[in-house]
């Protein structure tokens, strides 16, 4: 599941420079508990900052719960290690969180087979390769 927050660039830097720190984990606080994060699978938090999308981190398997913080009693945990950076995408600033996240495109696992085009006319007609050697597979 995907979720995403807005948070301000020197926090976005903050948070990206515990990369280089001996504990890589950083934490999110939320009012909510987001639905779907129950479930197992991998779950991102895309970030906003100076009012686009800037990238995502993979979250981790645990959350905390703290029911004496009454205003935030939810962590997300996430390892800075995991940044993605992604092309930088319009987006209004708001508060708490969105499901409604950039979505990426999934890169094929296999190349289609060409379509097959016409028969090849004398202009068209395939020429020989210049490289020498056996190139079948």
């Amino acid at each position: 599941m995907d979720l995403g927050i807005c948070m301000s660039v020197g926090t976005l830097a903050h948070k990206l420079a515990a990369r280089d720190e001996k504990n890589p984990e950083q934490a999110w606080n939320l009012t909510r508990w987001p639905r779907g994060l129950s479930v197992a699978g991998e779950h991102r938090l895309f970030v906003a900052a100076g009012g686009a999308w800037r990238g995502y981190f993979r979250l981790a398997a645990d959350a905390l719960f703290n029911p004496r913080d009454l205003r935030v009693p939810y962590t997300l945990l996430f390892d800075t290690r995991t940044w993605t950076l992604i092309p930088p995408l319009p987006v209004r600033f708001f508060r708490g969180f969105t499901y409604e996240v950039p979505r990426l495109a999934a890169e094929p696992a296999v190349s289609p087979p060409p379509e097959p085009g016409p028969t090849p006319t004398p202009e068209r007609a395939h020429r020989p390769s210049s490289r020498s050697g056996d190139h079948r597979q």
